[in-house]
């Protein structure tokens, strides 16, 4: 007999939180307990003894610090799935070593977004596909010092030109003009201390900007890193 996994929702904007409920709350083997907007009303909610099966976590654009630290007090409430944009700062590492069981984009469709909290409810790991390579990046090269302060425009910006586009191209995507771009990308290789675009291209990768479809070609097998319990 299938067990009813109890799950909470935390996620500040409300077409997205009602969106998620609806979601998760279409399956009958999940019982939605909790739905909140911030992090700490669900911690003044947790019962001593008492562990959510799965948190369902959509974590805001804030600092590295923020996230592995609300991460923390929330594992303490129950086991966490993240749902954040990972771009730039934010690293898969930081949050799993914080207390993260899973961590999914927000581009994932719902289909993935289902499979990572089955994984989770059931004491497993799930990285999504996007994030697999992303993950094995950060673990052969940790990072040493702070990510540097790339503006959210800057890292489009750095992400379209590692993946070949020309800076007229650059403008074209992202309605800017040609010496905009350059002005950008000069900025970045100032910022990043590299000289030259194979550089930028290692730096966009190690920062999570390129998609692994984007290098490689689709993950073999879907490219799930999801690590079940064992029976």
């Amino acid at each position: 007999m299938s067990t009813i996994s109890q799950i909470a929702i935390v996620e500040q904007h409300g077409l997205t939180r009602r969106g998620l409920e609806s979601l998760l709350a279409s399956s009958p083997l999940l019982r939605m307990v909790s739905t909140t907007a911030e992090p700490a009303q669900l911690q003044s909610r947790c019962e001593p003894g008492e562990r959510l099966d799965v948190i369902v976590y959509g974590a805001p654009a804030a600092s590295a610090r923020s996230l592995t630290e609300t991460v923390g007090a929330l594992a303490a409430c129950g086991r966490v799935l993240i749902i954040a944009d990972f771009a730039g700062w934010q690293l898969v590492t930081d949050a799993l070593r914080a207390g993260a069981f899973g961590c999914v984009s927000r581009q994932a469709d719902e289909d993935e977004l289902m499979r990572a909290v089955e994984t989770v409810a059931q004491g497993g790991l799930h990285v999504a596909p996007g994030l697999a390579t992303r993950l094995h990046t950060e673990l052969r090269h940790p990072a040493s010092t702070a990510r540097p302060a790339l503006a959210r425009r800057e890292m489009e910006a750095l992400r379209l030109l590692a993946s070949g586009l020309t800076h007229s191209q650059i403008g074209r995507r992202m309605n800017l003009t040609e010496a905009t771009v350059s002005t950008y990308i000069k900025r970045i290789r100032n910022k990043l201390n590299v000289g030259n675009k194979a550089d930028l291209t290692r730096k966009a990768i190690e920062l999570g900007l390129l998609e692994s479809t984007e290098r490689t070609g689709p993950l073999s097998g879907g490219g799930v890193l999801g690590f079940s319990p064992a029976a």
